[in-house]
Formats: C-alpha cells, sequence, structure tokens
C-alpha cells in the first residue's frame, strides 16, 4: 500500500533550523577551545581518563600552595636574619668597647650605652614582616616585648627593682649602694636576679612571645624550623647583660662591685655572641633548604604541566578547522532558510 506524503513549505523552512542550536553549540566550545587551549568539556572528551587529568591538577595545586607558603617563610627567615645580625653586632660592640678599656673605666661606658642597647633589643625582638612579628613564635600576632625603660613603668623593670630593694634593702642608685660588696653583688646577680631570667620569669614579665617556635611544611617530605622566639636563651642572657649595666646603678657602686658587675657583663656577651651565630648558622640551614626544595617542586610543577597539557589540551589547528567548517555550515543553513522564506505561490500566480 502506497502513502503518500506532504511537503509544505514550513517543513522546508524549519528543516534548516533544526540543526542551527547544535551547530551554535559547537561553534562556542571550538571557539572557547582556541581561546584556552583546552578542551571545552574535558569530563565528556576524556571519559575515564578525567580522574587522572584531575589528579594531575591536585598535584600541581598542591605543589602551588607549597611554594607559596615558602614565599612567606622565606620572607621571614631574612627578617629574622637581618634582626640577629643587629642583635649580635651591639653585642659584639658593646664586648669589644668593654675588651679596650681600662678596668676602672668599664662600668661608666656601660651606663652610657647599655640603656640604648637594652631599648634597642626590644625594638629588634619585636622586628614585624607581612604583619607578624617573626619574633613572636606562634604568637606572631602581638608585640613580643615592652620597652624596659618607659611609662608606665615595665613589669621586668618593676621585677628588677623590687629584687634589687628586697636583696639589699635600698634602691638601685641609693647612696647606700656605695657599701655593696662584690661578694653581694655577685651572689644577687647570680641568685635572684639570674632567677628573673628563667624561661618562666621573663614568659611573665619581659615577653608575650610563645616560646614554641612556627615549623613550616617547605615540601612534600620536608618539615623545618622558620622561626625564633623571642624567649630563647641568648635574648634572655642579653637583657640581663643590659640590665646589669643599665638597672643596677653601676656608677653608685664601689669600684671592686663595678669590676664584678663589668666581669658579668662581658663574660654574658661573650656567650651570647657565639649563640647568635649557632642561631643564625641553623636559621641559614633552613634557608637553603626552602631554596633547595623550590627548585625540586618548580621542575616536578613542569612535568605535571606536560602531562596536563598532553590529556587536556587541544590542537589549535584542528580547533580552526572545526570553527571554519562550522561557520560555513551555518551561513549554508541561514542562506537556504533566506531562499525558502522567499517561496511562496503566491509569486507564481499570474
Amino acid at each position: 500500500m502506497m502513502t503518500t506524503g506532504f511537503i509544505s513549505s514550513l517543513n522546508l523552512w524549519n528543516a534548516p533550523r533544526t540543526g542551527v542550536s547544535r551547530l551554535q553549540s559547537e561553534l562556542a566550545n571550538a571557539t572557547k577551545e582556541i581561546a584556552t587551549g583546552r578542551f571545552a568539556d574535558v569530563g565528556a572528551t576524556l571519559g575515564g581518563g578525567v580522574a587522572g587529568a584531575f589528579g594531575l591538577r591536585r598535584q600541581s595545586a598542591v605543589l602551588a600552595s607549597l611554594t607559596q607558603s615558602n614565599a612567606a617563610a622565606a620572607s621571614r627567615l631574612a627578617a629574622t636574619q637581618g634582626a640577629l645580625t643587629e642583635i649580635r653586632s651591639a653585642a659584639e660592640t658593646t664586648l669589644n668597647e668593654l675588651t679596650a678599656l681600662p678596668a676602672d673605666q668599664r662600668a661608666k661606658t656601660l651606663v652610657d650605652s647599655a640603656r640604648g642597647r637594652l631599648a634597642a633589643l626590644a625594638g629588634t625582638l619585636n622586628t614585624s614582616t607581612n604583619g607578624q612579628f617573626v619574633f613572636g613564635g606562634t604568637n606572631s600576632g602581638a608585640a613580643p616585648l615592652t620597652s624596659y625603660e618607659g611609662s608606665p613603668t615595665s613589669a621586668a623593670k618593676t621585677a628588677v627593682d623590687k629584687l634589687f630593694t628586697d636583696f639589699f634593702g635600698f634602691a638601685p642608685g641609693s647612696a647606700a649602694a656605695s657599701t655593696i660588696t662584690p661578694n653581694q653583688l655577685e651572689g644577687f646577680i647570680d641568685g635572684p636576679l639570674a632567677g628573673l631570667f628563667t624561661e618562666v620569669n621573663w614568659s611573665q614579665t619581659w615577653s608575650g612571645a610563645s616560646s614554641r617556635t612556627l615549623d613550616s611544611q617547605i615540601s612534600l617530605t620536608e618539615t623545618v624550623t622558620t622561626s625564633v622566639s623571642a624567649n630563647a636563651e641568648p635574648f634572655r642572657k642579653l637583657g640581663m647583660a643590659y640590665v646589669i649595666a643599665s638597672g643596677l646603678g653601676l656608677s653608685g657602686l664601689s669600684q671592686e662591685a663595678q669590676n664584678v658587675a663589668t666581669g658579668k657583663v662581658m663574660d654574658i656577651l661573650g656567650q651570647v655572641s657565639g649563640s647568635l651565630t649557632t642561631m643564625q648558622a641553623d636559621l641559614g640551614r633552613a634557608q637553603s633548604q626552602i631554596t633547595e626544595a623550590n627548585a625540586r617542586m618548580s621542575k616536578q610543577t613542569a612535568l605535571l604541566t606536560g602531562q596536563i597539557r598532553d590529556l587536556e589540551n587541544v590542537d589549535p589547528a584542528e580547533a580552526k578547522s572545526r570553527v571554519d567548517a562550522i561557520t560555513t555550515q551555518m551561513q549554508m543553513s541561514y542562506g537556504l532558510t533566506a531562499q525558502l522564506r522567499s517561496l511562496s505561490l503566491i509569486n507564481f500566480i499570474s
């Protein structure tokens, strides 16, 4: 049995239009691939292989995050090294000055310079970078030290004056200080005063820093210490040396007692200089490890980028050919539609 199909101008008009939406979608995808150099729909193109591509991208993101955090750690280490250099230089300068002077002139030199160097120590230990205090340990959001001399009187100065008064029966700088014997002064320095500079007492009267330093993961397998706490022993000892020089009223002591005080200061400064050098060497090793880790991760990132490119990137020439072909098809479709729209029986009725 034969059937008759009907052809109408409406059907002819709509026929070319049915594929236009598909062509427009393909054109948009091809244009996007030319612009990005990557498949427009990676999942649809790679199928099951998309899991591998996403895994590579995840590894690349981890390496990028580590590289970024390493930049912050490197900045912190550089600021710390600069501050330590200043602190060590001041300590060595003070020691050299005292060593070059006769014993009876050392106390005067100390009194003149130690107060300023104690203030400079607090200022340097309050060094900050990128909004963080580098000597604050894990408490990097607050300045570690308050100034010893200042208004209102600091807790540290109050504690030193109280210890002195309780031990000798009069305040530092009193006229009675001339009666202090060398043995008495040595007993005070090695006993109550030294006790004030233990880590526990230092944290209570001097420092708001955390004794716990910052550890940074610098690669997928390495973690290093990238900070120094203001509570470290060299800083406490240096603070003690400057307090002996500036906070005990040396100028009012007998020459023999002054010699005891300056001898203690010189001994402490000698210890501190070596400790600070060791500290800087440790930080220098951390800086080298970061540099080496960054170099390795840069190579790893380049390798991952190449693998991702092999999986996801399109051939620009092929994508351009598709754009040209789709554009041609669309132009033909539009042209045919325009011609069909012009068909009308009215045009053939005379």
